[in-house]
C-alpha cells in the first residue's frame, strides 16, 4: 500500500526527529482527568501493534493530540479576534492587533498558527489506528468501536481544516516513511464526502453516553456524531446556495440526538463552567464531546480573555491576549445569566484595594480610578480560581467543545430555514433563551428576524469558545459585521485597535502554510481572496 505525508516543515530541518516523533510515539491515556503521556522508544509499528492494549495505546495518542489541536489558545484567541466580538488586548504578541484588523490575508506565513500541521499530525494518528487494527486479535465489536472513535476524530478534525482551507488533500493510509511524498487536493465536495462517511460509521459502531457510563464520558459517542454530522449538513446546505437537501439530513441527525434522551440543558448556565461549580462543571449531560484538563496535564486557555494580572482570587496568571468586544458585552441584558460569566471587578487579595472595568477608556487601562488591567471584562469560561492554579499556573477547567444547546439552535435554524419559524423551531430556540433570559423571544416574528434572533443567540451562548467565527462564515455576516464593528473601534480611538485591512467574503479561505507546499509539491495553494467591494475600506 502506497503511503504519504505531506503536511511537515521543511524536510531538511530535522525530519529524523520529527517523523519519529510524529508516527512512532505512543501515548499512555491515564484518565478522563488526566492525560499524562508517556513514550515509547525504538517502536517497530509493522509488530508492535499485534494486542487490544497496543492498539488501545495507538487511540490514546490520539485523544491527547486531540487535546492539543481543538485546545490550542492560539487558534480559540485567532477565530475570536476575526470576528467582531474581540478585540486586541494589553499584549503585541501572536499578532493579536494584525488578526483583529484582518491584515495580510493572501500571504502563506501570516496565518500560519499550526492548524494545518497539528491537524494533519492528528489525522495521522487516526490512521495509524485504522491501518494497523485488522492485524489485532480482538473481539469485532470492540475493534468497530475503536475504529469508530478514531473515525470521529478523524472526520472533525477534516471539518475544522475543511472550512479554514477548503477541500483537503485525504491520505490511503498512516504515513511510515518518506516516500510518496505527493499528495493533491480533493474538491470541497469530496471532502464533505469522505467527512460524512466517517461520521455514518461512527453512528453505526459507537456506543451512546450512556452505554459508555460513568468514567468515561469523555469518548466519541453515537450522539457527538449525529450531532457533529448535523453541524457537516447545516453547513454544506448554507454553503451550497441553502440546499434543502442538506438541510432535511441535518434536520434528520439533530432530531436524532434530541430524541435519544441522551442530553439535556442544565437548569443554570453558570453550572457549565469551572469557574462556579469546579469538578462539578466536567463532563455534565450537557456536554457532548469535552477535551479533559487534569492535574498532570492543565490549560493554558485562561490566557486567552484574561486581564493580564495575578492574583490568588483569580487563579493562574493572565496574559490577555484578547478581550470580548465592548459592544458583544454590552448586547447582553442585564438578566441574562450567562452576562455573569464576564471578570469586571475583584478585591486584590489581602488588600481592600479594588479593580473594576470602566468602558469610558475605551480599553486604555491606568487612566480610571479602577486601574482594570486589561481592555475588556475577562471571560471566565476557562479560568480555575482554585489555589492550586494558582500556584502552578495550570488550569483543570476542561474546553467543552460540543455542547446540547448547540444541538438545540443548529436545529431550530434548519427548521427554520425548511419552514420557518415554526413552533418546533421557536420551542429549540425558547429551550435555550429561557434558561439564561427571563425576557422572551418576541412571537410572530419573520422568517428573516427569526434567523437574525437565533443567531444572536449563538451570541450570547458561546461567545469566547471558537465557534462565532464558523457560523458568521457560512451565514455571510461575518464580512458585513466585522466591516462595521471594526471601522468604528478604529474611528473612535479604541486601544489597540488598527484600521481594517480586508473585509472577507462567504467564500473566505486561509491560506495554506508555505511549509506545507513545500512538503508537498502536489499541494495548490488558495487562490487570493478579494475584499468585499461592497464595504470600501
Amino acid at each position: 500500500m502506497k503511503t504519504y505525508i505531506f503536511n511537515h516543515s521543511k524536510l531538511n530541518v530535522n525530519w529524523r526527529s520529527k517523523i519519529f516523533i510524529l508516527f512512532f510515539t505512543i501515548v499512555s491515556f491515564v484518565s478522563c482527568t488526566d492525560l499524562s503521556e508517556s513514550t515509547y522508544t525504538f517502536i517497530n509499528p509493522g509488530t508492535y501493534y499485534n494486542t487490544e492494549e497496543e492498539l488501545q495505546s495507538a487511540l490514546n495518542s490520539v485523544y491527547a493530540d486531540f487535546r492539543k489541536f481543538t485546545a490550542g489558545y492560539k487558534t480559540l484567541m485567532t477565530l475570536e479576534l476575526l470576528t467582531e466580538h474581540a478585540m486586541p488586548a494589553h499584549s503585541s504578541k501572536d499578532g493579536v492587533k494584525n488578526f483583529n484588523s484582518w491584515q495580510g490575508v493572501n500571504q502563506s506565513t501570516t496565518y500560519n498558527i499550526q492548524i494545518w500541521d497539528s491537524g494533519y499530525e492528528l489525522i495521522n494518528r487516526c490512521n495509524v489506528v485504522l491501518g494497523r487494527g485488522d492485524k489485532v486479535n480482538i473481539e469485532e465489536k470492540k475493534r468497530n468501536q475503536i475504529y469508530g472513535q478514531a473515525r470521529f476524530f478523524r472526520a472533525y478534525t477534516m471539518f475544522v481544516l475543511l472550512r479554514i482551507y477548503g477541500g483537503l488533500a485525504i491520505p490511503e493510509s498512516y504515513t511510515s516513511g518518506l516516500n510518496g511524498l505527493e499528495i493533491p487536493r480533493k474538491t470541497i465536495d469530496e471532502t464533505y464526502d469522505y467527512i460524512i462517511d466517517d461520521l455514518k460509521y461512527c453512528i453505526d459502531n459507537l456506543p451512546s453516553r450512556s452505554q459508555w457510563g460513568n468514567g468515561a464520558y469523555y469518548k466519541a459517542s453515537k450522539g457527538a456524531a449525529q450531532a457533529l454530522l448535523g453541524d457537516v449538513y447545516l453547513t454544506r446546505g448554507c454553503m451550497d446556495n441553502y440546499n434543502t437537501t442538506y438541510f432535511q439530513e441535518a434536520k434528520k441527525y439533530l432530531g436524532d440526538v434530541i430524541s435519544s434522551g441522551e442530553y439535556e440543558l442544565l437548569p443554570d448556565y453558570k453550572s457549565l463552567w469551572y469557574w462556579f461549580v469546579e469538578e462539578a462543571a466536567k463532563n455534565t449531560k450537557e456536554s457532548l464531546l469535552e477535551i479533559q484538563f487534569g492535574a498532570t496535564q492543565v490549560s493554558d486557555l485562561h490566557c486567552y480573555f484574561g486581564i493580564n494580572t495575578k492574583d490568588e482570587c483569580l487563579g493562574g496568571k493572565m496574559y490577555a491576549r484578547a478581550g470580548i468586544a465592548h459592544k458583544s458585552y454590552f448586547s447582553f441584558q442585564d438578566e441574562d445569566v450567562r452576562k455573569q460569566c464576564f471578570l469586571t471587578e475583584y478585591t486584590i487579595t489581602g488588600t481592600t484595594t479594588r479593580r473594576w472595568w470602566e468602558p469610558e477608556y475605551k480599553g486604555f487601562s491606568g487612566k480610571g480610578e479602577g486601574m482594570w488591567p486589561s481592555t475588556s471584562p475577562g471571560c471566565v469560561k476557562f479560568y480555575d480560581r482554585t489555589k492550586s492554579c494558582y500556584d502552578t499556573g495550570g488550569s483543570k477547567a476542561n474546553y467543552i467543545a460540543m455542547r446540547y444547546s448547540d444541538v438545540l439552535l443548529n436545529y431550530a435554524e434548519v427548521e427554520n430555514y425548511l419552514n420557518g419559524p415554526t413552533e418546533d423551531a421557536y420551542s429549540k430556540l425558547n429551550a435555550v433563551h429561557n434558561r439564561s433570559n427571563s425576557n422572551p423571544i418576541a412571537t410572530g416574528l419573520s422568517k428573516e428576524a427569526f434567523d437574525d434572533a437565533i443567531f444572536q443567540e449563538r451570541v450570547w451562548e458561546f461567545i469566547g469558545e471558537g465557534h462565532l467565527y464558523y457560523d458568521e462564515l457560512r451565514t455571510n455576516r461575518l464580512g458585513k459585521n466585522v466591516y462595521e464593528y471594526k471601522t468604528y473601534m478604529f474611528e473612535n480611538g479604541y486601544y489597540n485597535c488598527q484600521k481594517l485591512q480586508f473585509v472577507p467574503q462567504k467564500t473566505f479561505l486561509w491560506k495554506i502554510p508555505q511549509t506545507s507546499l513545500d512538503s508537498n509539491p502536489a499541494l495548490e495553494q488558495n487562490p487570493d481572496n478579494v475584499s468585499d467591494p461592497k464595504y470600501p475600506l
